[in-house]
């Protein structure tokens, strides 16, 4: 029987005890793992709604029964506000889970640089004395374009940190968060310290 609408609340519920066991996992993935489990189909069409929607629902279970966790929150975000500052040549965005405030004490603070080449992220945080692993991610565009581009992993006080290093030009637009093509949600400096400071 093919779907004909969003995900059924037993199938969100299911995803979302999924992502809260394990913060690390894609949201979609974690909607079809569930819709598997229970035996329900998944429309496509409506996937970016339900992952708005599961998104909420993490959101909304942390507030209720792991009323830590905003502490936990707040407190990544004072440090990529931090990162942030210091990473400021590089026109740094905050993206993932610290962001959309689903994080937990095992997330990583993920953001996104543009610099000429990926080198000069690199010799900067050599100069810091900042070592880092290095390994790759693949985003893809809305026009098709697909990209692999490196990261660069470092604990600091810590938190781990991946630094995502794109072009230049690639500030202008995000990469898909998607299978629907909803562009990943980036937040500057300035939009982190409302979220931070949002009575300011």
């Amino acid at each position: 029987m093919a779907a004909t609408g969003p995900v059924s609340p037993a199938v969100l519920s299911f995803a979302t005890r999924l992502c809260v066991e394990d913060a690390t996992l894609d949201r979609l993935t974690a909607l079809r793992k569930a819709a598997e489990r229970l035996g329900e189909p998944i429309d496509q069409r409506f996937a970016a709604v339900d992952c708005e929607r599961l998104e909420a629902e993490i959101r909304q279970y942390q507030l209720i029964f792991r009323p830590e966790q905003q502490e936990v929150i707040r407190n990544l975000r004072a440090e990529a506000m931090k990162a942030m500052d210091f990473l400021s040549d590089f026109s740094p965005r905050l993206v993932g889970s610290v962001l959309t405030g689903t994080a937990d004490r095992q997330s990583k603070v993920t953001l996104h640089l543009f610099a000429d080449t990926p080198e000069s992220v690199m010799t900067f945080l050599l100069a810091k004395n900042i070592p880092f692993a290095e390994s790759e991610r693949r985003y893809q565009y809305r026009s098709g374009r697909q990209t692999r581009v490196p990261v660069l992993s470092f604990v600091a006080f810590d938190v781990p940190f991946d630094l995502v290093v794109f072009g230049l030009d690639d500030i202008k637009e995000a990469p898909v968060a998607n299978s629907r093509g909803a562009l990943m949600t980036r937040a500057s400096a300035a939009k982190l310290a409302s979220l931070i400071s949002p009575t300011s």
